[in-house]
């Protein structure tokens, strides 16, 4: 049971949907020791040579992500390797990992899950693979990909260990030039940030209700609009603040600009500017909400251009849509961070290291990652593969400028605690009674700290780090 548990630790959701924790610089409780599994020899690409006869390299990513007729082309050109897509089930891949089966690569997301694999010895050293490709050379690699380095201390220094397939600034704004000309509301600038609390203030003004009937939000986010720790996080990265000791022991919600963030969010859930548990809207998430018109603003990063280009209302007139800048804490410096930056991982106890390089290399750097940059559902992790997303209309030029900009300050991350398990269902459930009048943020946030402490010390017991 204790060998499972501590698997399970490297598992955070990897979405930023579910955005698992928060946290800070270290790792290890015995001062500033660095785990063995983060300071031991990188593979040699040379050491490990390829193997005879066919093998199979086990790929762990949805379907859709990487096609049958991807799969097809990569094994025509490569007869020696066969690709076998795995569905993603963190439930499953946390029994693979305590067996020693779990797949040779794996999808992950870099904002979340890189201390924890790292720390568990899961994730490969890539760098020196990296250092000899052809494909993928280190300088051309995004600011964004140092998500997915780790010291051992602080995540964004040290060895790479994956890459995004592709990513976003997350927590830049979409919005309805009709609805914003409706209530005589300017356009926001497209260079110039607004700041959280402006951004609300909007919300506020665009939220139209009758009665007890809403019949247009002000704001939509991913699920609800409501706080979770990705945008807290966010805010808070904006200030400076850090909430976890050096050594990931301890966290402490207990922080004037926590209060100052959900104070925001629990006034936009009373006053309705979006879908939430109060009003019990039915949407199955904000996109969903706005493409339907029924959002003046939709908090989400460049990959909605995709979708809004392939949605068949919106598509015929894409020119009523624009992409501005993430919001910046008040008083606070410009951020644009990631929320999640879905990638992949190389499995350090993969049979066939060199032969799973050749496919990460491919599906990371080659013909994949250019069809994607061109579908613009995503940055691409390459600078050279930049300058394939849409550029071809007012509304691509428009979203494509706004991205090299935000792209400027997406080189801070979100800081993880890697012990703190399902934070974010945590931080949601403890302000459940504050939006209906129940609780108060000051005691929330009390309660908060305790049960997040008692949540890290049991993740901690059961990666064996005491």
């Amino acid at each position: 049971m204790i060998k499972k548990l501590s698997v399970l630790v490297v598992l955070s959701l990897s979405t930023v949907l579910t955005l698992s924790a928060c946290g800070s610089k270290a790792v290890d409780s015995k001062a500033s020791e660095t785990p063995a599994s983060a300071t031991a020899k990188a593979a040699d690409p040379k050491a490990s040579p390829a193997s005879s006869g066919q093998v199979t390299v086990n790929f762990n990513m949805n379907d859709g992500e990487i096609t049958k007729d991807q799969i097809k082309d990569f094994e025509t050109a490569n007869p020696n390797i066969k690709i076998q897509r795995v569905d993603t089930d963190s439930t499953k891949l946390a029994a693979q990992l305590a067996t020693g089966e779990a797949p040779d690569i794996i999808r992950i997301s870099g904002v979340n899950d890189i201390p924890s694999y790292v720390i568990r010895g899961v994730a490969m050293d890539l760098t020196p693979f990296i250092e000899k490709s052809t494909i993928i050379k280190k300088d051309d690699l995004v600011s964004t990909v140092d998500v997915f380095r780790f010291d051992g201390k602080t995540q964004g220094k040290g060895p790479i260990y994956g890459l995004p397939k592709d990513f976003s600034p997350d927590f830049s704004i979409w919005y309805n030039k009709k609805m914003f000309k409706a209530a005589n509301i300017p356009f926001p600038s497209d260079t110039e940030p607004m700041t959280w609390s402006q951004m609300f203030e909007i919300a506020k003004k665009l939220t139209i209700t009758k009665g007890d009937t809403i019949s247009q939000y002000g704001l939509a986010t991913l699920v609800k609009t409501e706080a979770d720790m990705p945008s807290l996080m966010t805010y808070l990265l904006g200030k400076g603040v850090s909430l976890s000791s050096d050594n990931f022991n301890k966290i402490d919600f207990n922080k004037p600009e926590v209060k100052q963030s959900l104070e925001e969010w629990v006034n936009a859930v009373k006053g309705n500017y979006g879908p939430n548990q109060i009003n019990q809207d039915k949407a199955g998430w904000g996109g969903e909400v706005f493409l339907a018109e029924k959002a003046a603003m939709f908090q989400a990063g460049y990959w909605f251009s995709g979708m809004l280009r392939g949605d068949e209302k919106a598509k015929t007139h894409l020119d009523d849509f624009a992409m501005i800048p993430a919001p910046i804490a008040d008083g606070g410096k410009r951020v644009s961070p990631t929320g999640t930056a879905t990638g992949a991982i190389i499995n350090k106890a993969s049979k066939h290291p060199n032969e799973t390089w050749t496919v990460y290399e491919w599906f990371f750097g080659g013909k994949p990652a250019e069809e994607r940059a061109k579908s613009g559902y995503g940055v691409p992790a390459l600078k050279h593969l930049l300058p394939l997303l849409p550029q071809a209309t007012a509304f691509d030029k428009q979203a494509f400028n706004v991205l090299q900009d935000e792209l400027k300050y997406s080189d801070k991350f979100i800081e993880i605690n890697p012990y703190l398990l399902n934070g974010n269902a945590l931080l949601q459930k403890q302000l459940t009674p504050v939006y209906f009048g129940k609780a108060k943020i000051d005691d929330v946030l009390v309660s908060l700290t305790k049960d997040a402490n008692k949540m890290i010390e049991e993740g901690k017991n059961a990666a064996g780090n005491k």
